[in-house]
């Protein structure tokens, strides 16, 4: 099997097992088959060999993705797809059908590659057709002998019970269903309802599909925006952008300037009521030469700094304190550090309540709030970064068209593992958000096509979302990004529970007790360092499985806590192994390493030790028992010479 069909044996708190079956066709043609959620489907590929089971899992309050892939040996019109109530093993657990929302998945046609990307980070060489949007109809025809992807979404209810559930999916059309038993599996914890990451998409509203049919600020736009704020939100984006100018100005400086600050309100308004946290204004300032030039500089921009001073006062008057960020020019560069950095803490004199927040390519650009510099710049100038952070500001980072070759980013040709990674690099750096410039920043011609969201560099970057009917459409790539800051989220909540723990027994027994460093060794299971991180989805889905495991473990007896010094996956020369062994157990409880009873356990449960490992034995078990009742936890390491 290869690892893409077995990557999604391990997703979410939530197990799927898909047996397929068809009536009325040949008994050896496999019409219906799981697919790895990280997989992005060739139009050639089949079923693979038995068996057909595929396992996903899933928080409460999580949306759990999923894909089944259907073939058949001719044309098939007005296929449609179904799934029944999912039942569960006491009378009130159900998870109904109107909680799972299944997609029939579309197809681009790329005539090019990704531009400085290695073949082997590609999911195909063009030309060649590649999975992304989904389709709004729930009806297409299913070609003859071309693998169709269907992607589901579970939906699973907060107050949803934790255990099994069954149900059935179907594929219908001109013949007898196509049948999929389905097994759903809740894990007994929740996704925090509170996001951990900030995490925008630069978009145009209403945009390309709906500019030319939604009157500027009619009832219908106003709807419009509610409803685009819901779906972003539904994928997780916290932030929106708009323009400053949306802040009418009148006058003459004989006469004076006044404000009228009701459209920004009501946008504003609108989208916080719809879930938004906060939105990025552009700009306040302006280049004086091209960006590359080094006789470029930053100027102010007057008419939106008289805006500023108007918005500070809408924030005062509203409560909105921290819900608004301005960019002062995009992209700054070295050569324009000293005035960038002027008109910052002129931003702050206008606008005490309104932060910075910018795209960066250069190091020293004075108080700025929040840092966003370019993934391979983050890499690159590291510390410069993590010093202002240190200093009290918020580090995040952003991709575009860069970077290239073997640094993660999302485009149609790369994988879709590349997408949800990068939010484990969030947590792997503590960084606390995510930007990327193009939601819907499609070019001319069918929105569907290569050349309305590809680039002069990439297929992809222009768009994530694409423009239906009545309102945006998702993509794979899109949904491949809200799994991974809901990767983020179960690293957090695991964090957050040992945090609980450490709060609870006191710093006294509990002082050596680091929150992230648990969280932080099975993130590094996936991404070692910004350049650093697993290609194989099975690794990313069972990391995943195991910070779930352990946030059950953690709710459940007998208590056992333990981290070493140094981290699990530290390479570990010889002259001589010595790890250093700390953990908590339940008081009263019995603790042996690899067998050994730990010599004093205090009353408060605490126990520390001494270990030395043997060569070529580079893990160590340790268990407790307490009350009848056994639990046990490996630490690995990379042992050399």
């Amino acid at each position: 099997m290869n690892t893409t069909r077995k990557a999604c044996i391990t997703t979410a708190a939530v197990t799927i097992q898909l047996a397929g079956l068809s009536s009325g066709m040949a008994a050896e043609a496999r019409l219906l088959w799981p697919e790895s959620c990280l997989a992005k489907v060739l139009r050639t590929a089949e079923a693979g060999p038995a068996p057909l089971a595929l396992e996903v899992s899933g928080a409460r309050g999580e949306i759990v993705s999923a894909q089944a892939v259907f073939r058949v040996p001719t044309d098939l019109p007005a296929a449609t797809l179904s799934i029944s109530d999912l039942v569960g093993a006491s009378s009130d657990a159900r998870i109904p059908a109107s909680g799972v929302k299944l997609q029939w998945v579309r197809y681009i046609d790329l005539t090019r590659n990704s531009q400085g990307v290695p073949a082997d980070e590609l999911v195909a060489a063009a030309p060649v057709s590649l999975p992304d949007p989904y389709w709004e109809d729930a009806a297409i025809t299913v070609k003859a002998n071309q693998a169709q992807p269907i992607w589901l979404e579970f939906h699973v209810p907060f107050d949803a019970p934790a255990g099994a559930y069954t149900g059935e999916l179907q594929v219908k059309g001109g013949v007898a269903p196509a049948v999929l038993q389905v097994r759903l599996q809740v894990w007994d914890f929740e996704l925090p309802r509170e996001r951990h990451l900030s995490m925008i998409n630069w978009w145009r509203f209403p945009g390309p599909g709906f500019d030319d049919r939604v009157k500027p600020y009619s009832d219908e736009y106003w709807k419009l925006l509610a409803d685009f704020c819901a779906f972003l939100v539904e994928h997780r984006q916290t932030d929106i952008n708009t323009s400053i100018g949306l802040i009418d100005e009148t006058g003459d400086d004989q006469k004076g300037w006044t404000q009228d600050t009701g459209k920004l309100e009501r946008y504003a308004d609108t989208a916080f009521k719809a879930g938004i946290r906060q939105i990025h204004l552009h700009s306040v300032g302006r280049l004086t030469a091209e960006i590359l030039d080094p006789a470029s500089r930053v100027a102010a921009i007057e008419p939106n700094f008289r805006r500023l001073a108007a918005l500070e006062q809408l924030i005062q008057r509203r409560g909105w304190s921290r819900r608004f960020v301005v960019s002062i020019s995009d992209e700054p560069f070295v050569h324009h550090e000293e005035t960038y950095a002027g008109l910052v803490d002129r931003v702050h004199h206008t606008a005490p309540s309104v932060r910075c927040a910018e795209a960066v390519e250069t190091e020293y650009l004075g108080k700025l709030d929040i840092w966003i510099p370019k993934y391979s710049h983050l890499n690159l100038w590291y510390s410069k970064f993590d010093e202002a952070r240190r200093q009290g500001a918020e580090l995040w980072f952003y991709i575009c068209c860069h970077p290239m070759g073997r640094y993660p980013n999302r485009w149609v040709d790369q994988p879709l593992l590349h997408v949800r990674v990068l939010h484990w690099l969030n947590y792997l750096y503590d960084l606390r958000g995510f930007l990327h410039w193009a939601l819907n920043h499609f070019a001319e011609g069918d929105p569907y096509s290569e050349k309305a969201i590809g680039s002069p560099y990439s297929p992809g970057e222009r768009a994530i979302a694409y423009p239906g009917r009545t309102g945006l459409v998702g993509s794979l790539r899109f949904s491949a990004q809200r799994d991974g800051l809901q990767d983020y989220e179960y690293l957090w909540v695991l964090e957050d529970r040992l945090r609980q723990i450490k709060q609870q027994v006191g710093e006294k027994e509990a002082f050596w007790l680091d929150p992230r460093q648990r969280p932080l060794e099975l993130c590094r299971r996936v991404i070692g360092s910004f350049h650093d991180y697993t290609r194989n989805p099975d690794v990313l889905l069972e990391a995943r499985k195991a910070v779930a495991e352990e946030i059950e473990a953690l709710g459940t007896g007998p208590l056992l806590v333990v981290q070493t010094s140094p981290p699990e996956g530290t390479v570990v020369p010889a002259g001589p192994r010595h790890i250093g062994i700390r953990g908590l157990v339940s008081p009263g409880a019995k603790v042996t390493v690899d067998g050994r009873p730990v010599p004093t356990v205090r009353p408060s449960g605490y126990f520390a030790m001494p270990f030395f490992m043997p060569d070529g034995r580079p893990t160590l078990t340790v268990e407790v028992e307490h009350h009848g009742l056994k639990r046990a936890v490996t630490r690995t390491f990379k042992l050399t010479d």
